[in-house]
């Protein structure tokens, strides 16, 4: 029968069971408690899946669990987090206090609700994956995470995957000269051949990158090619394409380029239901650029709008007044 540390137990029920009952007093914390948890260095979570917590901390990767104070805080990849390091061989460390965060990806269940998930926190870029086979659907995906991004503060890159499957790549070239006329970076790749893979790799450097898309447009076989010891499931292509396969969102390393990449869930839709229609604007360069006589000109049709002075694409215009309809029906 294994040996049970009844002196470490009673160490972390003490401990939570103060931090417990400071949080019912009208002050959190004591001044005390403050400063105890300002003395503990930053760490940075690389993983979140049904309660269990990954920590970056120190160069390592530890199992990590929640002080009493973090009870109930919700914390995702990215998240900075002030880091109690283990006391001993059977202890593992404890997360005592979320940091603010600098950078945020949020979508929501659809543009009607305002249920918030965030997707990754503290990253510089968002890679959105779309198929080379199915681009209509993912330019319209694609243009509602760039809107998300913009107002979380993000930068956004353009994947376009499975390269091998077109063999007329028209369409391919159009839409990549579209996003990099914006100032998108946009990548060329196949996860299958190897072809543009490593070109986008490089372009990861000294970076934390978050990919997202719909389930089946090749984002966790590009995660593999670019961190092969990542191991993650590939599920078979069926009739109505590809399977769900990532279930968490969990952060690698590439230690030759220190590059960060965060795997998240496929999804099928993203929601914008925290955007208000009057700021979407605001997040379409083509329109934020524009000197309209007024301040919060929504582009349709209110004097002194200048629309008709932008070369805005006519299919980006169809997506802005897709999302602004969407929006207002939402509100």
């Amino acid at each position: 029968m294994p040996r049970i540390d009844i002196e470490s137990l009673e160490d972390e029920w003490e401990e939570d069971h103060h931090l417990l009952s400071q949080r019912r007093r009208s002050d959190p914390l004591s001044q005390a408690a403050k400063d105890r948890i300002e003395d503990y260095d930053p760490g940075r979570i690389v993983a979140v899946d049904k309660g269990h917590v990954g920590v970056l901390y120190e160069g390592e990767v530890l199992p990590a669990r929640f002080s009493g104070a973090m009870r109930g805080t919700k914390v995702v990849v990215g998240d900075r987090v002030r880091v109690r390091p283990p006391r001993h061989e059977t202890d593992a460390a404890r997360i005592v206090e979320l940091l603010e965060r600098d950078t945020i990806l949020l979508r929501t269940a659809d543009d009607a609700l305002e249920d918030e998930r965030v997707v990754v926190a503290n990253a510089d870029a968002v890679a959105v994956v779309l198929a080379a086979d199915h681009l209509d659907n993912g330019v319209r995906f694609l243009d509602r995470v760039m809107v998300s991004a913009s107002v979380g503060g993000m930068a956004t890159a353009l994947v376009i995957n499975k390269v091998d499957l077109v063999d007329d790549r028209g369409e391919v070239d159009e839409i990549a000269d579209r996003y990099r006329a914006m100032g998108v970076e946009v990548w060329v790749t196949s996860a299958e051949t190897g072809e543009g893979v490593d070109e986008f790799a490089r372009s990861l450097t000294d970076a934390w990158t978050a990919f997202t898309g719909h389930s089946g447009v090749g984002k966790t076989s590009l995660f593999n090619r670019l961190v092969p010891e990542a191991g993650r499931e590939v599920a078979e292509i069926g009739r109505f394409g590809g399977r769900h396969t990532t279930v968490s969102a969990r952060a690698m390393l590439i230690p030759s380029l220190d590059a960060w990449l965060v795997d998240t869930p496929g999804v099928r839709s993203f929601g914008l239901g925290t955007t208000r229609p009057e700021d979407l604007a605001q997040h379409f360069p083509e329109l934020a650029a524009l000197a309209c006589d007024l301040d919060d000109c929504i582009h349709d049709g209110e004097p002194g709008c200048r629309l008709t002075e932008t070369s805005i694409h006519p299919a980006r215009l169809e997506s802005y007044r897709r999302l602004l309809a969407a929006l207002r029906e939402g509100a």
